[in-house]
């Protein structure tokens, strides 16, 4: 005859096994807030209620601290995230979206904004910001004012470049000829010598992605052999430089994670990169806040910055004032000028006025030799991102002889 209690726990087998896999994490929960120092961007484990009203307000306190705390949390969330991306190509983000031919894309720039919101921007149906034209205007007119000439590249995102990849209902869209750079370069409230200034590639850049590489298939950022075609395009579009100057610098691959990676936990996307091989083109390259000793604090506090010396190239400077884009194209510029230094601003608003004014003096230095290049992707170009960057490092105008 059968033990009853044996019986009782065959039967009830799968319940205790759900029991115990709960009641392990739970375990190390309380475990944990015991013995760890609490976290203060996570929420508290709530105290005894002192009155009614706290009494109603611990069920949800509770709930957002288990949200929290909840043991193995990261790894539960973490495999998650893989089984939604492996099983329906899902991301935990907002910000991330799959697209087809195996390219994702940048959805949105914040965690709070609207799907697709970094893509409509960039297409037929954005807008430009008020902003963006009496920016343009004031720029380019205090730079001619202080006798210095630059040139605005808009690059093209890759939802302009890419539109075929994007998901279905947003192709014709951002396929379209129409998009908030052409229309801002058309503006009559363009001033003519400011809208003779700006390149925006895009039928170019779409030439070029038969070829060669732009944009990974992962990233966000562009970055590729075809860097090399528009860093050229551009250096005959504003400066009449021959298409076939210097010899064309050789070229490594290599696999990396994604730009865009750190926005979410457990998914690792890679791409392979083609980036210009320095060392044997005998190009001294740096990247980061040490390749600038001459303005030591203000190259660290920048950070996102990178300098090139070429021996072989003619010995001209090309100075690159740029957002995030900048740094993934400057050491293709390097085949072209014996020196390349771009800054990115988007750190320029922590530099005190001191600081300020000691950048702007090193930084158009040399004025005679150096051809001055404004880079932004064309969705910080046209939505405040080059206004917010640039305004403070408008150049004084020159002395009335």
């Amino acid at each position: 005859m059968s033990n009853p209690v044996f019986a009782m726990l065959a039967r009830n087998a799968g319940k205790f096994l759900v029991v115990a896999l709960l009641a392990a994490p739970a375990l190390i929960s309380l475990h944990d807030a015991r013995t760890k120092p609490a976290d203060p961007n996570l929420a508290q484990l709530p105290p005894r209620p002192a009155s009614g009203a706290e009494l109603l307000e611990t069920p949800s306190r509770f709930n957002a601290w288990v949200n929290d705390h909840f043991g193995y949390r990261v790894d539960l969330v973490k495999f998650n995230n893989r089984l939604r991306f492996k099983l329906f190509h899902e991301f935990p983000s907002v910000q991330m979206a799959a697209g087809r031919n195996g390219r994702y894309f940048l959805s949105a720039h914040g965690t709070t904004m609207a799907p697709f919101q970094a893509v409509t921007t960039v297409c037929s149906r954005g807008v430009a910001r008020d902003s963006t034209v009496p920016h343009l205007n004031r720029l380019f007119g205090a730079f001619h004012a202080a006798g210095l000439d630059p040139k605005l590249l808009v690059v093209p995102s890759a939802p302009v470049v890419y539109p075929e990849d994007l998901p279905p209902f947003l192709e014709s869209e951002c396929a379209s000829e129409r998009n908030p750079v052409d229309a801002v370069i058309a503006s009559p409230r363009l001033d003519p010598a400011a809208a003779g200034a700006i390149y925006y590639p895009l039928k170019e850049m779409r030439e070029i992605k038969k070829s060669a590489v732009l944009y990974p298939k992962s990233w966000f950022h562009w970055t590729g052999d075809g860097l090399d075609q528009v860093a050229r395009l551009s250096l005959a579009h504003f400066w009449q430089r021959p298409l076939d100057q210097g010899p064309a610098l050789p070229h490594k691959k290599r696999m990396q994670i994604s730009d865009v990676s750190h926005l979410f936990d457990g998914i690792l996307l890679e791409s392979e990169t083609v980036e210009p091989d320095l060392e044997r083109a005998g190009v001294k390259g740096c990247w980061g806040g040490e390749c600038f000793p001459e303005i030591a604090d203000i190259a660290k506090t920048l950070r996102d910055v990178s300098r090139f010396d070429n021996p072989k190239a003619p010995r001209r400077r090309l100075l690159i004032i740029s957002d995030s884009f900048g740094s993934k194209v400057s050491a293709w510029y390097a085949r072209y000028y014996g020196q390349v230094e771009q800054f990115a601003t988007n750190g320029v608003d922590q530099l005190t006025p001191a600081q300020l004014d000691a950048f702007k003096a090193y930084i158009y230095r040399e004025r005679g030799a150096t051809d001055i290049l404004i880079l932004y992707h064309d969705g910080g170009a046209m939505y405040d991102v080059l206004r917010f960057g640039t305004e403070r490092l408008l150049p004084a105008p020159l002395p009335k002889a």
